[in-house]
């Protein structure tokens, strides 16, 4: 158990996590957590936020974004029943 203290800084309190923990929990700057108080203890939860699809496309594999011969026909072709 590590033991850390309470401190001021500015109007708020606060504690810091010591490093070993912040990398044992794979947590880095700007980590958001879940802060409850449960059996009168603090407990934080690390929050995992959800990837957009913005984030998941910067990071695809930039030729996973060409166009093939397969798609260029597919873009090409003329409608076959009532789609516009």
């Amino acid at each position: 158990m590590t033991a850390i203290s309470v401190r001021q800084s500015g109007g708020a309190n606060i504690v810091s996590i010591p490093k070993a923990i912040i990398k044992a929990l794979g947590l880095q700057v700007g980590s958001k957590l879940d802060m409850t108080i449960k059996e009168n203890k603090i407990v934080l939860t690390p929050i995992e936020d959800e990837i957009s699809l913005e984030e998941l496309i910067a990071g695809s594999p930039k030729d996973c974004f060409k166009v093939t011969e397969e798609d260029r026909e597919w873009i090409d072709a003329k409608p076959t029943g009532k789609e516009v």
